[in-house]
């Protein structure tokens, strides 16, 4: 399963599935709350061990994508396919499992909204969590299924983000002083601009052909950009609310 990992024979492999998800999980989100009662149920204890898991999880996919992202680049003597993936390499092998573990943890990482919607606690910019929870699972699904360029550069980043931002919720909710708590939406924004910085680098291999098929899965990047984009402009607006920023101003 892990060295001889194939995308095209994994679970959840199916295009459908990411839509349907999708509905279901926007269903979840308009229809649920009508069935929780005012003031919503105690789930601290779940919602610690859940950002735990999530934090963990991260930091493990993170490792381990580390690890084969380094083993590739001293196998093929360069990192080009970070850039410009061939067309005719196969979404196979062990870097891509981290890929498919990667795709995999976006679902699980709907129970936050779960959660958020048992307790009776809308986390603050709802429209923003459910709009990236409802599309990532779709855009994590195209990655593999087209061998996106950069996408373990992306992956790398957003584990990393993930390892943080699940252990300040955990333990926000054990009421422990987390000091660092307002570079979580900082490393958000650096990690879409990031995304943003690098598009240009894989330009260099696909220039005469944006759309084209030199590199794989070219049209699916400039769809990732885009959504990355619509990501990195509403992060900014969280940072700079009259809100955000007087709860940063508490913290320095």
């Amino acid at each position: 399963m892990y060295f001889d990992f194939d995308w095209k024979d994994a679970p959840l492999s199916s295009r459908t599935v990411p839509v349907i998800t999708g509905v279901l999980y926007l269903l979840m989100v308009f229809i649920l709350p009508r069935f929780v009662p005012p003031g919503g149920y105690k789930l601290d204890k779940v919602m610690v061990a859940h950002n735990f898991v999530l934090s963990g999880l991260s930091l493990v996919m993170c490792l381990g994508c580390a690890f084969e992202m380094i083993r590739r680049i001293q196998n093929d003597n360069d990192a080009e396919w970070m850039f410009c993936e061939n067309p005719a390499t196969p979404a196979h092998g062990s870097l891509y499992f981290w890929s498919y573990a990667f795709y995999i943890s976006k679902y699980y990482e709907l129970v936050d909204t779960l959660l958020a919607i048992l307790r009776a606690s809308r986390p603050p910019h709802f429209g923003l969590h459910v709009y990236h929870h409802a599309l990532v699972p779709v855009m994590v699904w195209n990655w593999l299924e087209y061998r996106m360029n950069l996408q373990h550069v992306g992956l790398l980043w957003n584990t990393f983000v993930h390892v943080v931002m699940y252990a300040y919720y955990a333990l926000k909710v054990l009421k422990i002083p987390t000091p660092w708590k307002k570079w979580v939406t900082r490393l958000q924004i650096l990690q879409f601009l990031t995304s943003v910085a690098m598009a240009p680098v894989a330009m260099k291999y696909m220039w005469e052909a944006p759309f084209g098929s030199r590199c794989a899965g070219q049209r699916t990047m400039w769809v990732n950009l885009a959504f990355n984009i619509t990501l990195l402009w509403q992060f900014v607006g969280v940072l700079f609310t009259p809100a955000r920023e007087e709860a940063l101003k508490k913290t320095t």
